[in-house]
């Protein structure tokens, strides 16, 4: 059977620091998803194998979103446990989908096998994907920043547009945010020029593969206000960020 439209599956660890990425992206579900989509989201302890899987043979969905560690050709779900590999049947669990992984490395080796197994997109990072963690997760426009980039894609997918789309959305939201901390009200901001530096990275090594006509969602665009709030930004003494490669998952 076909992976069925309207149909999203995210995947949502929250330790080893993952719970960055998470409250930003349950934020942008919760204000984007629109009427008649089905949405599934794996949290803290539920984003395990076990679960992912059952999930998607339950579900069959057309996009697959997971925010996890990774290698070139492993990534893994929560505490670092290894969902899928290069080789690995899992990976054909990926086929007719619109897949997503925030992670670092995997479009070097992981994103291809999805593709050649039979995935409508791959959308992922080749190198360390980097971000902020001087604040408590889902705090401050710093902490948020690399995700609000990255994920404006999902953003875009929930709102009825294609992935060739959303990537362009996607793209312009990273200038957006590099131009916050280089020239706009985030430029006083003690850790600014860094910021506007790590987003330039993520969005450089941000990898395409795949289809661009793909609508996961097609429906005509009901486009939201911003999904966030303005919020304060607290100084910190010193930049703290880390990436998300899990250096003990090698090939």
């Amino acid at each position: 059977m076909p992976a069925l439209m309207n149909t999203f599956l995210f995947v949502e660890p929250l330790q080893h620091y993952l719970e960055y990425g998470t409250r930003v992206m349950q934020e942008i579900v919760r204000t984007y998803r629109q009427p008649g989509q089905i949405i599934t989201e794996l949290i803290g302890d539920e984003a395990n194998k076990e679960k992912i899987k059952q999930e998607l043979q339950r579900l069959n969905p057309i996009f697959f979103f997971g925010c996890g560690h990774g290698n070139v050709d492993v990534w893994s779900d929560e505490c670092t446990e290894v969902f899928m590999r290069v080789g690995d049947s899992e990976v054909d669990l990926m086929k007719e989908r619109v897949v997503v992984l925030n992670s670092c490395l995997t479009a070097q080796e992981l994103g291809p096998a999805i593709i050649d197994a039979g995935a409508e997109t791959y959308v992922g990072s080749k190198e360390e994907f980097w971000f902020f963690v001087g604040d408590a997760p889902g705090t401050t426009r710093s902490v948020q920043s690399p995700f609000l980039a990255e994920y404006q894609l999902e953003a875009s997918i929930l709102q009825g547009k294609s992935t060739g789309d959303a990537r362009q959305d996607q793209m312009r939201k990273y200038d957006e945010e590099i131009n916050y901390w280089t020239f706009g009200e985030g430029k006083d901001h003690p850790n600014s020029l860094e910021l506007s530096r790590i987003l330039g990275i993520n969005k450089g090594i941000s990898t395409f593969l795949g289809q661009s006509t793909v609508s996961p969602s097609p429906r005509p665009a009901i486009l939201a206000s911003s999904f966030l709030s303005p919020q304060i930004v607290f100084a910190v003494p010193a930049l703290l960020v880390v990436y998300m490669a899990y250096k003990e998952l090698q090939k």
